[in-house]
């Protein structure tokens, strides 16, 4: 099969309240992929993914950012559930009235939002990657199970000074990308970084245009406790509609998912209302599986699946087109 060619400009360059880290491919194809990464993370998470489907594919795809990431710390404590909600779901319908299929995927909290934004906004199938409804991998700290209490006696308000520092294997079972973000992640590493973005962006004030700061690649590595407190009401949001939830879905977790168990994929699995549903477990990665060492095997399972249900709604139009012309 040849590759498609894919370009950076298109019809996607004037989506609405576009952030200058999302990233779009343009096959001039009808069919949309809407990629979502995870909370904390950055759409670079997704670009393989994007790429592979892109290319193989021939689809047209966008990579949101979602709002309080890619910039700075302070800027993720100012936002909400809501936000990100909100911006998902305004970007989606945005995506449903130009193309003729929208299908849509999401990592971690991010395929949370997925899966919301489906019962909100017409789709053609879901992609669930690695969802998180409950913290229960092998990796779990200590303190997760004071969090509920935490969440509950520490006043919103405050809660951005209390913080969780993600530490190894970062969800990431490949040692070579393991230890590039464990590098990135150094206590040494993250003060240089925040000095660096701060001063350009004391620079930035006399007139100077600001780079990208670091977190646009790398993510934030640390998870306050007002992000935790708007994740667990993302969670029980998500929970209570799984059963409004009827598109196509697949599901794909590692079985051996450092932060969210398998448990989780059987959660989506046992209560959405779809018909049509698949769960795949990968048995080589860690919970970040779109970058890990199975990230071929998710792109390869998510496109069939999506090609799956672009090959029925194509003959059941021309069935019934056929229909249409006999009648006639």
């Amino acid at each position: 099969m040849r590759p498609h060619r894919v370009r950076r400009a298109g019809l996607l360059d004037n989506m609405v309240d576009r952030q200058k880290t999302d990233f779009a491919l343009h096959a001039e194809s009808n069919v949309l992929v809407y990629l979502i990464h995870g909370v904390t993370g950055t759409p670079a998470e997704m670009f393989y993914l994007a790429r592979e489907m892109a290319r193989k594919n021939g689809w047209d795809i966008y990579t949101t950012t979602l709002p309080g990431h890619c910039t700075r710390l302070r800027d993720l404590v100012k936002t909400n559930e809501q936000d990100w909600r909100a911006h998902v779901q305004m970007q989606l319908s945005f995506a449903r009235d130009r193309y003729e299929y929208v299908f849509v995927a999401g990592l971690s909290a991010g395929a949370l939002l997925a899966l919301e934004a489906s019962t909100v906004v017409h789709v053609d199938g879901v992609g669930v990657l690695s969802p998180t409804f409950v913290y229960d991998g092998w990796n779990t700290p200590w303190y997760d199970a004071i969090l509920p209490f935490s969440m509950k006696v520490v006043p919103l308000p405050l809660q951005h000074l209390l913080f969780h520092i993600d530490g190894p294997p970062f969800g990431i079972k490949d040692e070579e990308l393991q230890s590039v973000v464990r590098e990135a992640y150094s206590p040494v590493a993250i003060l240089r970084e925040w000095m660096n973005d701060w001063w350009a962006q004391r620079k930035a004030t006399n007139g100077a245009v600001p780079p990208i700061p670091s977190a646009a690649t790398k993510g934030y590595p640390i998870f306050p406790l007002r992000t935790l407190t708007e994740i667990d009401r993302l969670i029980v949001r998500v929970r209570a509609q799984l059963s409004e939830v009827t598109a196509p879905t697949m599901i794909l977790q590692a079985s051996d998912d450092d932060m969210t168990s398998p448990r989780n994929a059987s959660i989506v699995f046992d209560e959405i209302s779809s018909e049509d549903k698949q769960l795949v477990l990968l048995d080589d990665c860690y919970h970040v599986i779109t970058v890990d060492k199975q990230k071929e095997v998710v792109a390869e399972n998510l496109g069939k699946f999506f090609l799956r249900q672009l090959a029925g709604k194509q003959s059941h139009r021309h069935l019934h087109a056929g229909q249409v012309s006999l009648s006639s």
